[in-house]
Parts: C-alpha cells; sequence; structure tokens
C-alpha cells in the first residue's frame, strides 16, 4: 500500500482558477477563456492551428461568440398571412373582376336560347302512332287470333276447344254459338267484348248441355278490336269449325267488332235472351237492359 506524499500536489484537470481579484468577473474570467477556446474546427476533428498558436482564450472560428454570431445574422422565418397583401396586387384583381363583369354583361345576350342555340336546328321527328293492323282474310286473322287464345282463353275452354264441362266452362269445337244457326258476328262480338253470365245451352256432335256456373269475363279492355276479330276467326275454323268457307272474306271483321263495341259502349255482362234478340245485322235497336 502506497504512502501518499505530502510534498506532492494533487493532479487535476480542472482549470485554474485566478486569485488575483475577487469580483465575480475574476473568479469566471477563466471559465470564459477555456470556453471560447477552439477544439474542433474542421469536419475531420483536426484543429485550425495545429502548430497551436491560438492561446487559450484568443477564441476561434467556431467559438461561443462565433456561434452566437451566426445565429444572429439569422433572419426571422416569414409566416403565412403575417403581411398584408401587397396594395397593387390588390388593385390587378379589381380591375379583372370589373373587367369579367363587363364582358358577360355585353356578350352574353342574357342568355337566350334564341341567341345560342343553331339558327335552324334540325326538329327531331315525332313519329306518329303506328295504326292498328286491319287483317282482311280469314288466314290473317286466324294468325292473329291463334296467339291471342293461347294466352286468354286457352287456360279456360283448352287449346282443343273441348273446354272443362265439369267445371263449367263450355266446349268451342263444334259448338252452336260458333259455326251454328246462332253463330252471328254481332252476338259473337257481344259476347268477347261484354262477357256472358247466365245459363246457355250449348250443342254440340257430343250432345246438348246447359252451362252457367261460370261467367265468362268482359275482354273489351284487354283486347284490341282486331284482336278480338282474330279470336273469333280462330275458334270459328279451326279443330271441326269451318265457318267461313271463302278464305277471303271472314264474317267477323275489324269493322264488325268496332261497329259492337261503338253500338253498346261500356256496359254489363250480356246474357243468351239478349244475344238471341240481336238480328245479325246492327240495323235492329240494342238489347234491352235488365
Amino acid at each position: 500500500m502506497n504512502t501518499p506524499n505530502p510534498n506532492e500536489s494533487p493532479k487535476t484537470d480542472a482549470p485554474v482558477v485566478p486569485t488575483s481579484g475577487d469580483s465575480v468577473q475574476d473568479l469566471h474570467r477563466a471559465h470564459m477563456a477555456q470556453m471560447n477556446d477552439p477544439v474542433m474546427l474542421t469536419v475531420d476533428g483536426v484543429e485550425d492551428n495545429p502548430d497551436g498558436g491560438d492561446d487559450a482564450g484568443a477564441g476561434g472560428s467556431d467559438s461561443v461568440q462565433g456561434m452566437h454570431g451566426m445565429l444572429m445574422r439569422e433572419q426571422a422565418e416569414p409566416r403565412d398571412g403575417f403581411e398584408p397583401v401587397p396594395f397593387w396586387v390588390a388593385i390587378v384583381c379589381g380591375a379583372l373582376l370589373m373587367w369579367g363583369g363587363f364582358y358577360l354583361g355585353t356578350n352574353t345576350a342574357d342568355f337566350r336560347a334564341d341567341v345560342f342555340d343553331e339558327p335552324n336546328p334540325v326538329a327531331t321527328p315525332v313519329l306518329a302512332a303506328a295504326p292498328e293492323p286491319d287483317p282482311q282474310t280469314v288466314d290473317e286473322l286466324k294468325r292473329i287470333g291463334e296467339a291471342k287464345y293461347a294466352v286468354t282463353c286457352a287456360a279456360c275452354h283448352q287449346p282443343d276447344g273441348t273446354g272443362k264441362p265439369a267445371e263449367g266452362f263450355p266446349p268451342l269445337a263444334g259448338s252452336n254459338w260458333l259455326v251454328g244457326d246462332k253463330a252471328t258476328p254481332a252476338r259473337l262480338a257481344r259476347i268477347v267484348l261484354h262477357g256472358l253470365k247466365g245459363p246457355v245451352e250449348v250443342v254440340t256432335p257430343a250432345g246438348t248441355r246447359t252451362y252457367g256456373t261460370q261467367a265468362m269475363p268482359a275482354h273489351a279492355g284487354q283486347l284490341k278490336d282486331y284482336e278480338i276479330a282474330g279470336v273469333l276467326t280462330y275458334v270459328r275454323n279451326t279443330w271441326s269449325n269451318k265457318a267461313d268457307p271463302d278464305k277471303a272474306k271472314p264474317a267477323v271483321t275489324t269493322a264488325v267488332v268496332r261497329a259492337a263495341r261503338a253500338k253498346d259502349g261500356k256496359r254489363d255482362s250480356v246474357t243468351a235472351d239478349e244475344l238471341l234478340k240481336l238480328a245479325p245485322t246492327y240495323a235492329d235497336p240494342p238489347a234491352p237492359k235488365k
């Protein structure tokens, strides 16, 4: 164990503080000199004066005063809205607004359509409603009637015209109301237009039977005149029915159905008794209403 030598001065890295005076400046002068002494003057860490020419406290380019000098030379950062709009900018913007308003007021013609539209615009042609067909032959009427029968009538009278006797729907194939003495155009047109209610006696090759439990609905609002004429011509000349021997002269035409619609107007269902009072032509007065 070493014994300390009382005559040996202790080693210390603290700066020497002069004791010549006891003022505050004298006490801090040595510390300030050490702080201002250059330490590292280049990027590589080499002193600015490697020969040691700078005395302690002489200061250098990176002394505290040098660093503060650079900071003091910096200008204040600008802030948005801090400075007012220059007067000349306001004058230019106001002049542009005035010119724009003057231009719109003198060159827009109040935005009138007669000014901005083409002088002679091509008018879009208005398509007139296509006229309804007016078939004149049996074959033409049958083609129209076949399609309408499948949609409107086949559910009750069946596609083969045999009807549903057990459910009260009479057959059409061989019916005396289609090919017999009761099958007049006036009667048939009214059956489809207004519907049929009440008991009706139907004669077919299979026999005679009275129907009436099921009422036939009116089709005046569902079918057009030429469609009703087509359906009647189809059922009168299909299956075993041969009502129109001359294919160029069908008995039930569009004109016949149109006349029946105009004569009766809107009315309730007809009965078999009312139909039997109608003549084959429309010269007689309509049947009395009950």
